[in-house]
């Protein structure tokens, strides 16, 4: 007979589902960011804020929505959010009234500094024991990863 060896999570598993695993990074690390950060009074929309950054000025919501992968539905309610927390303003786009764009208000823009600073360092601490290079070729592959399963959802 047969002794089964214990497992202690999924990831002994090298044929269980990537979805899972990642599922579980992303909480994890979301959590902790969260945790980390708590005292800015935000629970987890920092990538609209941190995207608005990097975008440089203002964003259709439309366009935050996409490239977050964020339906329009649950954006709204980001948006709703941030903005009651006075992070964000959204103003409707003169040309096209069902369109807004929204931008980082004076406290986003102050806040936005730590949340990438605390985002470095959490992405710091959990490559620990990795090189840069190996760094750069994992953030690499998750994008082919990511673009093989865009291909293949199309």
């Amino acid at each position: 007979m047969a002794t089964r060896q214990k497992q202690n999570s999924i990831f002994d598993f090298e044929d269980f589902s990537f979805g899972r695993k990642f599922g579980m990074l992303g909480k994890l690390y979301v959590t902790q960011l969260a945790k980390n950060l708590k005292h800015l009074g935000i629970e987890r929309q920092f990538s609209v804020l941190v995207l608005l950054d990097k975008m440089g000025s203002q964003c259709s919501q439309k366009v935050i929505g996409e490239m977050l992968h964020i339906d329009k539905a649950m954006m709204v309610g980001v948006i709703d959010d941030l903005s009651k927390k006075g992070f964000i303003k959204r103003t409707p786009n003169p040309n096209d009234r069902r369109e807004y764009w929204i931008q980082l208000t004076a406290k986003g823009k102050e806040s936005t500094p730590e949340i990438l600073s605390t985002v470095h360092r959490l992405n710091k601490s959990i490559t620990k024991g990795l090189t840069p290079a190996e760094v750069k070729k994992f953030h690499n592959q998750l994008e082919l990863v990511y673009k093989n399963l865009e291909e293949i959802s199309k």
